[in-house]
């Protein structure tokens, strides 16, 4: 059932949780197959002719890439929420602040950030695959199945989202600006995504000398924090064997505080250098897994 959830994703680019429950979302989404192809009947029912229709459809779009990703350890970058339209203005509403008179946006930050990283990563000699819009705020579901994909063609690796965070506005400015720090967030439960935060959360202390404060995990089970997010829920899947997914929140963007850290010369440069380590920390785990099998 998970292998067909996956192709579904693929042939038809459609958003399914791949959980192996042949669910109402998975019904709709044969049904909706069987549609596009005039000689199947449209019932929801995954029956010989229409396994082998998804098959064949399937391997057409494998084929066309085969090989690309084979063996690869692949580092894919996420840029978090936040884009312009046609005109450059930006509309994405909630990401964005303003301090004395200065605008900050979030999705604007989040790509010269994870620009920053992937030249450097490159530079490394690492391979990066962006998962967002040069300016388009891109919907998770497409972020998500780019990964996919990918991990699909048999490469390795885990993905970084680069964020920012924020609280609401209607809190007091005392307490908008005593809300600070930097957050490291992985999906439900234990796994290798916990080790590469525990690792990333280390980097960034050691990188910015232990002077930016780490907002407390409140009781998650581990260093960083557990949660529900879409892009790390539709990502961090057990059916790849060596893959990991992290959200870094690089500080608050309602406090004027964490924001003159984060668009500073020196925070920039201790986020990239901070990812990078984290990068080299996973590539050699990868290393180790690979030679041991």
């Amino acid at each position: 059932m998970r292998d067909l959830q996956r192709k579904l994703n693929t042939v038809l680019d459609a958003n399914l949780v791949v959980d192996g429950q042949f669910g109402p979302a998975t019904t709709r989404a044969v049904r909706m197959y069987q549609t596009s192809i005039d000689e199947l009947v449209v019932d929801g029912v995954v029956g010989p002719q229409t396994m082998a229709s998804i098959n064949r459809v399937y391997a057409k779009k494998a084929d066309r890439y085969q090989g690309l990703g084979k063996g690869q350890f692949v580092i894919f970058v996420d840029a978090g929420h936040g884009g312009l339209d046609h005109r450059g203005v930006y509309v994405t509403p909630g990401k964005r602040a303003r301090h004395d008179g200065k605008d900050y946006y979030e999705g604007v930050e989040n790509r010269l950030a994870a620009e920053a990283f992937i030249q450097a990563a490159t530079k490394a000699g690492y391979h990066c695959i962006r998962t967002y819009h040069p300016y388009k705020d891109t919907p998770l579901y497409i972020r998500a199945n780019t990964v996919k994909e990918w991990l699909d063609q048999d490469c390795s690796g885990y993905l970084h989202s680069f964020h920012s965070n924020a609280i609401s506005s209607d809190n007091t400015p005392e307490v908008l600006e005593a809300t600070r720090g930097y957050m490291v967030f992985t999906g439900l439960g234990n796994n290798l995504s916990d080790q590469i935060a525990k690792q990333h959360l280390e980097h960034i202390k050691e990188e910015t000398a232990g002077e930016w404060v780490y907002r407390d995990n409140r009781g998650a089970c581990g260093p960083d924090h557990d949660k529900n997010f879409q892009i790390l829920r539709q990502t961090d899947l057990s059916q790849y064997p060596f893959f990991g997914a992290i959200l870094s929140e690089y500080g608050f963007h309602t406090s004027k505080s964490d924001v003159d850290f984060i668009t500073s010369k020196e925070g920039r440069w201790a986020r990239t250098q901070a990812s990078l380590r984290t990068a080299k920390w996973v590539h050699e785990e990868w290393k180790k897994q690979s030679q041991a099998t």
